[in-house]
């Protein structure tokens, strides 16, 4: 692909794909092997990366699914020692969700083992490289997206 001065769309999104995969499959084989099914790790992530407890309410609007699922994703999470719950102080018929220390525990073990791999990868490219390469994320990143697809 380096040498094709035309390079389609689906083989640049084809090229970071296989570029990030090792990192994206850290991620999986640690969840996997704590028992965490996807749709809990990705709560479990998200409150993570928030650091600060989350309404359940707020939770179910961000990922866009009923209430109930929210509570069926926390009840697979609490019971693996990995979040808990806590009345809201603004509010008493809120409940947060937060990050246990076991949970810091785990998501760290897939943070360190991320920064290593991306580490390895990254370090391929010379300084120059990595601010260009940041530069053209950036400029994919804001760009306006479809959510819907394409359109017949």
């Amino acid at each position: 692909m380096a040498q094709d001065p035309e390079v389609t769309a689906s083989e640049l999104v084809a090229a970071l794909t296989e570029t990030v995969s090792p990192l994206l499959r850290h991620a999986g084989t640690v969840f996997a092997s704590n028992q965490v099914p996807f749709s809990q790790a990705s709560l479990l992530t998200d409150l993570y990366e928030q650091s600060v407890p989350q309404r359940m309410s707020m939770l179910a609007q961000k990922f866009d699914v009923a209430p109930r699922t929210v509570t069926t994703l926390v009840d697979g999470l609490e019971r693996r020692g990995l979040v808990q719950r806590g009345p809201d102080p603004d509010d008493r018929r809120a409940v947060l969700v937060s990050v246990t220390p076991k949970g810091n525990a785990l998501m760290q073990e897939i943070e360190w083992g991320r920064q290593a791999l991306a580490d390895e990868l990254v370090n391929r490219l010379t300084p120059d490289e990595r601010v260009q390469f940041a530069r053209l994320l950036d400029k994919l990143r804001q760009a306006p997206r479809n959510e819907k697809g394409p359109q017949a």
